[in-house]
């Protein structure tokens, strides 16, 4: 009973890991609240997720002070483009379905490019936390990946756009999980994705 809460088991390191998603949860929902800093903080939270589990992993507030320092200017920027394209997206596909006739089908293109911005916006963060590529080279690299990997990309995406989704079909059942979106299930939704992410990534660092 003693080995099986000692600092050096199972359960304690599990339990550790997850007390870091908490924290790093928390540094995330709170940096985002200015809205045009989520690129930033995205850059940032994947930095931290990285590292996770090797020999660079350190401090997580340090990290992620640094990296959303770092990230910040690129950041923003990528952000901004990718909400546009995908607020566009999103909007011109509600309307153009809406219509009556032949021009209806014209939702059939913007639903595609709409899949396309949200599968550049699973890529972009990350390869900006792990790369440094410029504005063009990141969103041109987070295109070409996201196609390159599709059945992995398509995984990403659903988990990232999960809690948007829900909130559309479902907002009450949204807002009663609130305290999941604050606590804890960004930090493990980037965390995973690292995962996923880390043998993409391997050949080109």
């Amino acid at each position: 009973m003693q080995a099986f809460f000692s600092s050096d088991s199972k359960l304690m390191q599990a339990m550790g890991r997850i007390g870091d998603l908490v924290i790093l949860n928390l540094l995330f929902f709170i940096s985002c609240l200015p809205l045009f800093t989520i690129g930033a903080a995205s850059a940032a939270l994947y930095t931290v997720c990285f590292q996770m589990g090797t020999e660079k992993e350190s401090g997580i507030f340090r990290t992620y002070a640094h990296a959303f320092r770092e990230n910040f200017k690129q950041g923003t920027v990528v952000f901004l483009i990718l909400a546009l394209f995908l607020l566009a997206g999103f909007f011109d596909t509600l309307l153009l379905s809406s219509l009556a006739g032949w021009l209806r089908y014209g939702c059939i293109l913007t639903a595609i490019l709409l899949v396309l911005a949200v599968l550049m916006y699973s890529y972009a963060f990350p390869l900006l936390s792990q790369f440094s590529n410029g504005i063009r080279g990141t969103l041109k690299n987070a295109l070409f990946l996201s196609l390159g990997y599709l059945p992995r990309s398509l995984l990403i995406a659903a988990v990232n756009v999960f809690p948007t989704a829900l909130a559309l079909l479902d907002l009450y059942l949204f807002l009663q999980m609130g305290f999941l979106w604050i606590f804890l299930y960004f930090s493990s939704a980037a965390y995973l994705n690292s995962l996923l992410l880390k043998k993409v990534f391997a050949q080109y660092m």
